[in-house]
């Protein structure tokens, strides 16, 4: 038998959510997750789930990957619900838009999500602040930042944000990604190339 928490979404939430706006259900549920935290404790992973990768020891393998938590809104949230880890990000040096809207369309009949956002973020000093509040707090869950530079920011200055970036944040996190794949950012992937090596 189902339980209620599933019945509730597949037969409330998720038809109330697909009806609106894709970026506003995307805000909506951020938003849902911070209350949802306090309902419950996560119950701990049993110990066959964990494993050791890069040296650093995960309560289960499944994570969350970036872009559904760009500014660090929910990890407590993502805690809760069970994940091992959540990569955190894009995070920007400073704050920026990203792209014009509407730049999410879902793709119902193949159950898809088309995501042109473009690194919205709220920049690395409101990401350090989040942070370190959780920190404090001593969340369990291992948190990967994943990190790119501004749209704006000149090619030849695009190493400096990734360091800046580093500078920054790298003691917060459990692990780093450097973004150079993003096909929002006008030059990003051309970092993939060997002769624009970052190190």
């Amino acid at each position: 038998m189902a339980a209620p928490s599933d019945i509730f979404y597949r037969r409330v939430l998720r038809p109330l959510l697909f009806r609106l706006d894709p970026e506003l259900s995307h805000r909506l549920t951020l938003a849902m997750l911070q209350p949802a935290t306090m309902l419950r404790a996560p119950a701990p992973d049993p110990p066959a789930l964990a494993m050791t990768s890069w040296g650093i020891r995960f309560s289960n393998p499944i994570g969350l990957a970036a872009g559904m938590d760009k500014d660090v809104r929910a990890v407590a949230g993502w805690q809760a619900i069970g994940f091992g880890f959540a990569e955190l990000g894009t995070v920007t040096p400073r704050p920026q838009p990203g792209n014009p809207r509407p730049r999410l369309w879902r793709l119902h009949e193949h159950r898809a999500l088309v995501n042109r956002l473009g690194f919205p973020s709220a920049g690395m000093e409101v990401a350090t602040r989040r942070l370190s509040q959780l920190r404090r707090r001593g969340l369990k869950i291992r948190l990967g930042l994943n990190l790119g530079p501004n749209k704006d920011t000149p090619q030849e200055r695009v190493a400096s944000d990734y360091a800046a970036l580093v500078a920054r944040l790298g003691a917060m996190a459990d692990f780093i990604v450097i973004n150079v794949s993003s096909p929002n950012t006008p030059g990003l992937r051309d970092w993939q190339s060997p002769g624009n090596a970052l190190i």
